[in-house]
């Protein structure tokens, strides 16, 4: 892939060469300028994927630049800089989409490294995204200009017409499949920092997903769902690992507030992709509480998307029988409890009974089915997972009940690869067709 162009803008020398130098190193292909009026001439000589701008400059000012970029060459990740008393203005910036991220001065050279490649990471994700769309818009033309031609060769192309509508129905399946693989590993990026953070979002996903089918979503919705479910906690990567390190109970004030931004930032993250704005808004509220005292927003009630209250349910469930470490796990038993005394409080009661009639009955299944243990060389499509699937590593891999398609297969054995899984896979011994 070509090196990718970054474009400094600041009218400070200083801080020009302060990022210059920071990059230097990163393979990057980096440009300069230092005024709005020189940058916008910048972008309009050269395709630039990332800009990185101070927010107070003389004539025009970081936010005003970089909303004048966004009409002109609206896919560029823009990041703006800013001090302390200018976070509320970049904060407004990012609402209103202008602006990627903002980070403040003075950075971590560390930090800000990551939060570019991670950004270029996202902006390859939504170009490739673009690719796959133009390529099926031209295929489809292709087929309305053959289907033009049907009356006249109605006989001898019967069988290529057929070929080819079968062709366009996998090429459809394989683009919803692979946005959806996209946002994995996308969510990936979580899991590289923090393994325990992945593995939770993966549970979730599945568990939430289900609670949406069971509430008779239709399929837009309830991939919503599952994907707002996968990214719930991407917010936390533009949280510093100190904060992390710690149960919510024992942060401070500061802290707090500070912790209570990520689904802010997890909705930022995603929202410069057109499909995924509705699946921001869920990130967004997933900490709100039905009786109006979550955050970020204090939404309560009806007044929450459903999705974030299905969320913030199974969140908290695994989050209290999957503790981090520096927490005492506590039994389903205890878990079902507490999500039984804080219907009404924390979380939306309809929601949480149906959670709880899932549980039971996923529960009761796993009692009645025969649990076993193959190697990995043997794992078929249509068995399903009887115990979440780890590597060496302890990433999460596929969350237990999950059906095995092809693609899990081809997952696993090349993550095998590079991550023995030890121990082999456990599934659910096959039921025997019953006899006529």
């Amino acid at each position: 892939m070509p090196e990718h162009t970054l474009l400094f803008v600041d009218d400070e020398e200083n801080i020009q060469r302060s990022l210059q130098r920071v990059f230097r190193k990163e393979g990057y292909n980096i440009l300069a300028a230092s005024s709005g009026k020189e940058g916008l001439e910048k972008i309009a000589q050269n395709q630039v994927d990332l800009i990185l701008s101070d927010h107070r400059m003389p004539q025009m000012t970081g936010v005003e630049f970089l909303k004048e970029v966004k009409k002109t060459s609206p896919d560029t990740v823009r990041i703006i800089l800013t001090g302390y008393a200018d976070a509320q203005a970049a904060m407004d910036a990012i609402n209103k989409g202008e602006v990627y991220r903002y980070i403040t001065k003075p950075w971590n050279d560390e930090d800000l490294k990551i939060t570019v490649k991670r950004a270029l990471q996202q902006y390859d994700l939504t170009l490739e995204n673009r690719r796959l769309n133009e390529l099926t818009k031209k295929q489809n033309e292709e087929l309305r200009e053959l289907n033009r031609d049907l009356e006249k060769r109605v006989e001898e192309r019967a069988k290529e017409i057929k070929e080819k509508n079968e062709e366009l129905s996998k090429l459809y399946g394989d683009l919803a499949r692979n946005f959806l693989n996209s946002i994995r590993a996308f969510a990936g990026l979580v899991e590289l920092r923090d393994s325990y953070t992945g593995s939770h979002s993966k549970r979730v996903a599945a568990f939430s997903k289900s609670i949406a089918e069971k509430w008779g979503l239709d399929e837009k919705e309830v991939l919503d769902v599952e994907i707002a479910a996968i990214l719930h906690d991407i917010g936390k990567i533009g949280i510093a690992d100190k904060i992390l390190a710690k149960p919510y109970e024992e942060m401070n004030q500061e802290e707090k507030r500070t912790y209570e931004q990520h689904p802010i930032i997890g909705q930022a993250c995603i929202q410069v992709i057109e499909n995924l704005q509705p699946v921001g808004v869920l990130i967004r509220h997933h900490h709100e509480n039905y009786d109006g005292t979550g955050y970020p927003d204090g939404e309560r009630e009806d007044n929450i998307p459903l999705g974030s209250r299905i969320i913030s349910v199974v969140d908290a469930y695994d989050t209290l029988v999957n503790r981090r470490g520096y927490s005492q796990k506590v039994t389903k038993f205890q878990a079902i409890e507490k999500l039984k005394r804080e219907r009404g409080i924390k979380f939306d009661p309809e929601v949480v009974n149906t959670f709880l009639e899932l549980l039971e009955v996923r529960e009761a299944k796993a009692k009645e089915r025969v649990e076993l243990r193959l190697p990995l060389q043997q794992l078929e499509e249509g068995m399903v997972l009887s115990r979440d699937l780890y590597t060496s590593k302890g990433i999460l891999l596929i969350p237990k009940e999950e059906v095995i398609k092809k693609a899990h297969i081809d997952k696993i054995l090349n993550y095998h690869r590079i991550d023995p899984i030890v121990g082999g896979v456990y599934v659910y011994k096959p039921e025997a067709p019953e006899e006529a």
